[in-house]
């Protein structure tokens, strides 16, 4: 999305992935119980997840016991894709990141984080 303000976009790898809570679309994550395990590499790497759960989502470090869906992805790959510089469906089928398990979820995702984030909750996390 060209039109999105510059300073709305993620800085890094974990504001992209926690900010995904704020993006979280309710009528479409309706029926979706998730988690979704991100193995990060490259600057800021490291074990991230989301739990989507009664329309909700909830970002947190480290690895989850069972995931529904695994993302192995480079910090720089992901960041694009947060940042709308990238298509996740194009980069997915060009093999710059992987996904196992359920991934079907990963054709959703651009509907279930289809919100975008409002500045004033921007700022109440402190990123502007």
């Amino acid at each position: 999305m060209s039109n999105q303000n510059p300073y709305l976009r993620p800085k890094n790898i974990r504001q992209a992935l926690e900010g995904m809570t704020l993006s979280i679309n309710p009528a479409e994550a309706k029926d979706l119980t998730a988690i979704i395990q991100f193995k990060v590499s490259g600057e800021g790497g490291g074990d991230y997840y989301l739990t989507i759960a009664d329309r909700k989502c909830a970002f947190a470090v480290g690895t989850a016991p069972s995931p529904t869906l695994t993302i192995e992805t480079p910090a720089d790959v992901w960041l694009k894709i947060a940042r709308k510089e990238t298509n996740g469906a194009i980069a997915l089928m060009t093999g710059k990141y992987k996904g196992s398990g359920k991934t079907g979820l990963l054709m959703k995702m651009d509907k279930i984080f289809s919100r975008q984030a409002t500045e004033a909750e921007l700022i109440e996390k402190g990123w502007l």
